[in-house]
């Protein structure tokens, strides 16, 4: 919930940058850092039995193009003996955060009394007024609950032992974007962003280009 929260606040401290789709999420992985990955080792990329294959297989091709750009020269779907296996999983869930928020009331308020004493008849008169605002002022609170969408790819890098060398899970929020774009978006951010000498555990922020289309 903690994660879940910072990502909202970041979201929404973006949001008020600029008109640019904004994207925040976290990076967290695991690797054994006794491994040297060589960058011609035969790397096959396979989808989770535990994931959506259709949604998996449809995002590989941009994972091994990710890989490519970083300088692996055999990175591929099929692969005979393949030196590492790399099993990757897309998932998505929508999680709702209840929060308190002001009530604004632009009715009169605050009443003060005015008196005045007649000098001639000794008496005392008194009228209450109201002072009004040109601000709204918080009346109350009430509870709203915001639904948002976490797009998260995961993928285990394993060798011909079956033994785990790398353990990376990435998240990323948007309230509105398309799932498949964001999928697509962290297919190759994530491999960009992996780091296979060193464990990680960070946020980040992203400022797409002013004419990317997140739907």
């Amino acid at each position: 919930m903690k994660f879940f929260t910072f990502l909202m606040l970041f979201s929404a401290l973006l949001a008020g940058c600029s008109s640019n789709v904004k994207l925040s999420g976290q990076n967290v992985s695991n690797v054994d850092s006794n491994v040297n990955i060589d960058k011609s080792a035969a790397i096959a990329v396979i989808s989770s039995e535990e994931g959506d294959p259709l949604t998996n297989k449809r995002y590989i091709p941009d994972v091994i193009s990710a890989f490519e750009e970083r300088g692996f020269t055999n990175v591929s779907e099929v692969q005979n003996n393949p030196d590492y296996r790399l099993v990757v999983s897309f998932t998505s869930e929508t999680k709702t955060e209840t929060k308190q928020v002001p009530i604004f009331n632009n009715e009169r308020n605050l009443p003060y009394t005015i008196c005045r004493r007649n000098a001639d008849s000794n008496t005392r008169t008194c009228i209450t007024r109201y002072r009004h605002f040109m601000e709204p002022i918080v009346s109350g609170y009430k509870t709203v609950d915001t639904p948002t969408n976490i797009y998260t790819f995961q993928f285990k890098l394993t060798d011909k032992q079956n033994y785990l060398i790398l353990d990376s899970t990435n998240t990323v929020v948007h309230a509105s974007c398309s799932k498949w774009k964001m999928f697509e978006f962290l297919a190759k951010d994530a491999i960009v962003r992996a780091n296979f000498n060193n464990p990680v555990d960070k946020p980040y922020a992203v400022e797409m280009k002013q004419d990317y289309n997140c739907q």
